[in-house]
């Protein structure tokens, strides 16, 4: 019996079959829907999730999340440990003195709530809301006090502070953690005023503290005048007293009260 051999076409054994093309496309989905599909979220920080542009309300913690790939959805990261903005605002106060101080804010945002600020404000709420919430504030702070009660009620001014900030920014989600204010500077002419009512206060005070001492001093010299009567004068002459009679003495008497020859 015959076998009959099969021909094979040279262009069927350089040509790749359809089944293999097949398997490398869903290799290459396979790759491109772990790239797109794949967030790694760092330490601190939250992700947002948006689907063509739309927040769903999805919030990414720390380490590795998976979305819906081929760019249906996007993340937004977000950082919310605490944050430190610092500002040198000016101010008037309420007697009408000019006043620069550096207004330190400690604050982060809170967890669950970076999607509403997405939504609300976008990534520049740095610029968009903290800043300028921070110069108004202390703005309107500084109008309550007179140039003086801002030096002397400076922790009174701070809460004020603290409690509009607190109030403002936390309608977005942000928690306010600490305010600090510090170098306070006013216009030249009301810092010699203040430094030459301070140099007037010492005067006074310095003043005061030497009439007392002159009045405490005659006070001691009038009290040991009446004290020194000549009985006590001489007491104490008989306590010195050697023995010896003095052989001259002026005068009918002497001191110790004892006849001499």
């Amino acid at each position: 019996m015959a076998v009959k051999a099969k021909v094979v076409n040279q262009d069927e054994l350089k040509m790749p079959s359809k089944r293999f093309w097949l398997k490398v496309l869903l290799v290459l989905l396979a790759v491109w829907a772990l790239f797109t599909g794949v967030r790694t979220i760092g330490t601190g920080e939250v992700g947002v999730v948006t689907q063509y542009g739309k927040v769903t309300g999805r919030e990414l913690s720390e380490g590795l999340s998976f979305i819906v790939p081929f760019g249906l959805n996007s993340v937004s990261v977000y950082d919310i440990k605490v944050q430190k903005e610092v500002a040198n605002t000016q101010a008037a106060t309420k007697d009408l003195q000019d006043v620069t101080a550096e207004v330190v804010l400690n604050y982060h945002l809170g967890r669950g709530e970076v999607s509403r600020m997405h939504q609300t404000v976008g990534v520049l709420y740095n610029d968009k809301l903290v800043v300028p919430s921070l110069n108004e504030t202390f703005k309107g702070a500084s109008a309550k006090y007179n140039a003086s009660e801002l030096i002397t009620q400076r922790a009174s001014l701070k809460k004020d502070v603290y409690d509009q900030l607190r109030d403002r920014l936390g309608k977005y989600g942000i928690v306010v953690d600490d305010v600090s204010i510090t170098n306070f500077q006013f216009s030249e002419s009301f810092a010699k005023a203040i430094e030459d009512k301070q140099v007037a206060q010492q005067n006074a005070e310095r003043a005061k503290f030497n009439l007392e001492a002159a009045q405490t001093d005659a006070q001691a010299q009038k009290a040991q005048s009446q004290t020194l009567s000549s009985a006590y004068l001489r007491k104490l002459a008989i306590d010195k007293w050697d023995g010896k009679l003095p052989s001259t003495v002026a005068g009918s008497s002497n001191v110790l009260g004892i006849p001499v020859r």
